[in-house]
């Protein structure tokens, strides 16, 4: 047994060696590891913030476009009330006002007839009472005649009212047609400004999926990274000590 004393030393100091040997072999693979599961988080990590990044600067973005387009949606719903406004304001005072020239027109109308009633009754009474004294002179006639003339001043001054009052009518009904192009107008605008409010709606639903979209991508593009992150260290912590004990 004593003699077997130095082969024993060496056989365990061997064992020793290697022992030692493999723990190292073992603190290199444990260190490489880690390394490993540092350099793998890293890089996941970095993934998941380059995607994020991008994830938030365009949700960013598209909240940004959203409320501009929330606050023009609310300019150009605003403009169109006050539009429809003036629009109905505009229809009610041209029937009004055409309402009212068209009775000025008709009393015009009646008294220049009635004018021409008088003249045509005046002249008939005439003929009339030359008719029923035939023997009525050549001075009686030059007698009215001359009345006549001291009449004509009336005359004139029927003949330029009505003069007065045609050139009236025709400016009046030149601002009538002045006032219903305006209102056409007016109206085309509102119509135009009704499709520019439609166009903005729908973008701004739009706009809110989108945002909405991406909050979602990246929710799940969040939870995909973590899972990836887990599924990749688990299986390394919960082998690492079994392999420690099996060496």
């Amino acid at each position: 047994m004593i003699g077997n004393g130095p082969v024993f030393d060496d056989e365990l100091e061997r064992r020793s060696g290697c022992d030692r040997t493999h723990l190292n072999d073992l603190k290199k693979e444990n260190f490489s590891l880690k390394l490993r599961i540092y350099f793998l988080e890293e890089r996941i990590q970095q993934k998941f913030e380059d995607s994020s990044d991008e994830i938030y600067r365009t949700n960013i973005e598209l909240k940004v476009e959203v409320e501009s387009l929330k606050q023009e949606l609310q300019e150009k719903q605003q403009l169109l009330d006050k539009a429809l406004t003036a629009a109905e304001s505009l229809t009610n005072h041209n029937e009004a006002e055409l309402q009212r020239r068209c009775e000025e027109r008709q009393q015009e109308i009646d008294h220049m007839q009635q004018l021409a009633r008088d003249e045509a009754e005046r002249m008939v009474s005439m003929t009339d009472s030359h008719s029923q004294h035939p023997s009525v002179t050549m001075e009686v006639v030059a007698k009215e005649t001359s009345g006549d003339t001291s009449k004509r001043p009336d005359e004139d001054a029927d003949r330029e009212r009505i003069e007065q009052l045609s050139a009236a009518l025709c400016r009046k009904e030149r601002m009538i047609r002045d006032l219903t192009e305006e209102r056409t107008e007016l109206r085309q605008r509102v119509r135009h400004m009704e499709e520019q409010l439609q166009q903005l709606s729908v973008s701004l639903l739009q706009k809110e999926r989108d945002a909405q979209f991406y909050q979602e991508e990246l929710g799940r593009e969040r939870l995909r990274v973590q899972q990836e992150m887990q599924i990749r260290s688990n299986p390394i912590d919960k082998n690492w000590p079994e392999s420690v004990t099996d060496g």
